[in-house]
């Protein structure tokens, strides 16, 4: 909960935009790419298995600490979790939900929202009162619990990892009859940000996309059709992902480049649609670029010896230049590695291949594209 929230709620500005969903938007929206790219301020409350019915109670309490202009929605799970339960949250999923939940104080709203979603959970008040479940756990605590983590992503957390995959995107799905509880918790969403004067906009953002998926999100077209002030965006079919090189191991989300290259077409559509969003030298939001320097540096720190693809994933974007100077033996290998080969595609200029039969090693090295200094050096295969 610190990792993922303690930047929100220190926040010393507004966040301008708040991303919900599921682990889609947790993993895919990066909020410092888009401030270092498009200048908007936004914070990543996507959590894994998230539901809408959750979504709507988080952002009513979320509200009490930031004044969002645009709340951004993507509307994975909503009909793929309809089935599970009472429809409101994943039974298999409450430590999860945990993680959102505990951040807030006790309040009426909160009592209003557990024994909402939770109502078949028999349990359900150890999301108000903590330490019932906590208090016995001194045999697993370890040292690093009460030291979490700096990881400055405001909110969302990039995955590196590679699965080479063939999968194509859908021109089209079909529509169907949808019925799901997180349909009226959706339109709660709505009448909420109505009265508040938030502006909405929801989304299906892009993946390998199981069976049915690009039937959800042609459905959606459909009944967005009936509220014109909430745009709707199906990303499947856009091509903006690459998904030999975009797509994370277990072949369903997206690693670290997909993720950079969904944030910065959003972000690019968001400038256009919404301007007075962006915050282009203001400078109440000065901080902020020094914020992502932190991001920088904590990015340079996933660089890792010998971990050639997600090493090659780091260099996607404009922080980093890579070099590999290679032997001869270490460059047959290379060019028989069709993964790597992609990738090294992929990045264009940002990566150079150079053989050197006199070297001894092969060498991996990273320099920051802003202050020329080497951030890292290491070997190229484990």
């Amino acid at each position: 909960m610190d990792e993922k929230y303690t930047q929100f709620f220190d926040a010393e500005t507004n966040f301008d935009v708040i991303f919900m969903g599921t682990s889609h938007t947790y993993n895919t929206i990066l909020p410092q790419e888009l401030w270092n790219h498009h200048r908007i301020a936004s914070y990543n409350w996507g959590q894994s298995n998230c539901t809408i019915p959750i979504d709507y109670y988080v952002l009513r309490m979320l509200c009490d600490y930031t004044d969002p202009k645009l709340v951004v929605i993507d509307l994975y799970g909503l009909a793929e979790y309809a089935g599970i339960g009472n429809g409101k949250y994943r039974t298999d999923a409450r430590d999860q939900q945990r993680v959102q939940f505990d951040g807030f104080p006790l309040s009426r709203l909160k009592i209003e929202a557990v024994e909402d979603i939770f109502d078949d959970y028999e349990d359900r008040r150890d999301f108000l009162f903590p330490l019932a479940i906590y208090h016995n756990r001194w045999t697993e605590i370890r040292k690093d619990n009460f030291f979490p983590r700096d990881i400055p992503q405001k909110g969302a957390a990039f995955v590196l990892g590679v699965k080479e995959t063939a999968y194509t995107e859908p021109e089209n799905g079909t529509p169907y009859h949808m019925e799901s509880v997180g349909m009226e918790y959706l339109e709660k969403i709505m009448a909420f940000c109505r009265e508040k004067g938030i502006q909405m906009l929801f989304t299906y953002l892009p993946f390998v996309a199981e069976d049915g998926c690009a039937d959800t999100a042609a459905t959606f077209e459909v009944i967005f059709q009936n509220y014109p002030d909430c745009p709707y965006l199906n990303m499947l079919h856009l091509g903006i992902v690459d998904y030999r090189t975009d797509t994370y191991t277990d072949a369903s989300h997206l690693n670290y480049i997909g993720a950079a290259a969904v944030t910065d077409w959003l972000g690019g559509y968001l400038a256009e649609n919404y301007p007075t969003l962006v915050r282009k030298n203001d400078p109440a939001y000065a901080h902020w670029n020094d914020e992502y320097e932190k991001y920088v540096a904590y990015k340079a720190s996933r660089f890792l010896d010998g971990a050639l693809y997600n090493n090659l994933q780091l260099l996607y974007g404009d922080d980093f230049q890579g070099t590999l100077t290679v032997t001869s033996e270490t460059a047959d290998a290379l060019r028989k590695d069709g993964v790597a080969q992609n990738l090294i595609e992929r990045l264009g200029e940002n990566i150079t291949v150079t053989e050197d039969s006199m070297a001894e090693r092969s060498v991996f090295i990273v320099t920051d594209c802003k202050s020329g200094e080497v951030v890292f050096t290491g070997g190229i295969y484990d």
